[in-house]
């Protein structure tokens, strides 16, 4: 069988048996996943359209075999490989162009995932795309920029409460009495480290807003101690809510 040599006759392949699959892959509407997939009856035409894009520095998966048995299926779903691949092969497109340059855009930060998946569906409405229904509707008014930072800020706060939940020591009354006493009582680290044996040195300094100007609270997480305005653990509770 014949190999390939040029983008062109990969993008030519890709409008006939190709097509751009999109995963929500948070489980929440903040970023999607895209995945150039091709798809055909013979493995031998699959191993050459692989043959040739790795050899560009594309990476793909391996090839499966579908779930219904009558064709096989390559994926290029690596962010960067996919950016390449689409810049490639738009200039040849036809049947796939605008999808594949919304696609692209969605990439590059420059349209959200609800315009991206408008597209896809003015396509389907069209005629050039194939109908991919979905149990569950995919919201997603985020670029690609956006959802990542959702997603990170998400998950700091999760690492946050497990923090709060597993490791935090200081309970909330004791984080509240110990600066009460320093700040309005006039009370010495020294005196504090006595009294509050349990905790450390170092651990009374961060509480004071002295050290890495954090503590981890029972129950609560991480509190920025830099904070002289925080005088009960409600207030505390709710403030290190707000910062995340």
């Amino acid at each position: 069988m014949p190999k390939y040599y040029s983008w062109r006759q990969v993008a030519g392949y890709f409008d006939g048996d190709g097509t751009i699959a999109t995963s929500d892959i948070s489980n929440r509407p903040y970023k999607l996943s895209l995945s150039l997939v091709f798809v055909d009856q013979s493995a031998d035409q699959i191993a050459n359209v692989r043959e040739f894009l790795n050899k560009q520095g594309v990476r793909t998966s391996r090839i499966l075999k579908r779930s219904d048995g009558n064709a096989y299926e390559l994926a290029v779903s690596e962010f960067r490989s996919v950016k390449r691949t689409l810049r490639r092969m738009i200039p040849y497109l036809c049947k796939k162009e605008i999808e594949a340059r919304a696609a692209l855009a969605y990439c590059m930060d420059k349209i959200t995932g609800n315009q991206l998946l408008a597209v896809f569906q003015a396509e389907v409405d069209a005629g050039r795309r194939e109908r991919h229904p979905r149990q569950v509707a995919i919201d997603v008014p985020y670029t690609r920029l956006e959802g990542g930072k959702l997603m990170r800020r998400l998950r700091d706060r999760r690492i946050r409460d497990a923090m709060g939940k597993y490791r935090a020591k200081l309970t909330p009354e004791d984080f509240l009495n110990i600066r009460v006493e320093y700040f309005d009582e006039g009370k010495r680290v020294c005196d504090l480290v006595r009294e509050y044996p349990k905790y450390s040195r170092e651990s009374i300094r961060r509480i004071l807003g002295k050290g890495r100007r954090y503590i981890l609270v029972k129950g609560i997480g991480r509190v920025d101690t830099t904070d002289t305005t925080i005088r009960d653990a409600f207030r505390a509770h709710f403030r290190a809510e707000e910062w995340r």
